[in-house]
């Protein structure tokens, strides 16, 4: 009776420990929409915008765009949307025509962090 009772346990915790193991596997803050679209071909943007898949801790995420050359292409910060905590954007100059990349890093509430990079094209 012990033995069944120890087994039953044992399962409860394994089938227990699976479950937490898989759902902190879907906690990660992915790219859902990215606007402007990776490779895209377009005019001038006036701000760069993500939605992810989590909500995002604002002090540890970020959203960086640089030039062909690697340059700082925006001085202004990033901003995750306090009304919207899985939408963060990044105001824009005027950008000359060019290849642009899309650099961003995220820190979801619980922790998980991820960072990622795209490319698109200002004609």
């Amino acid at each position: 009776m012990r033995s069944r009772m120890r087994l039953g346990k044992r399962i409860v915790t394994v089938t227990a420990g699976v479950m937490a193991a898989a759902a902190m596997a879907f906690a990660h803050s992915h790219p859902k929409t990215m606007d402007p679209a990776p490779n895209a071909t377009i005019a001038a943007p006036q701000r760069v915008s993500i939605e992810f898949s989590e909500a995002l801790e604002p002090k540890f995420s970020s959203l960086k765009l640089t030039d062909a050359k690697g340059a700082n292409a925006a001085n202004a910060a990033s901003q995750v949307d306090p009304a919207d905590a899985k939408h963060m954007t990044l105001a824009l100059p005027h950008l000359a025509p060019g290849i642009y990349t899309v650099h961003w890093v995220t820190v979801a509430t619980d922790g998980h962090r991820l960072e990622g990079e795209y490319k698109f094209t200002v004609k």
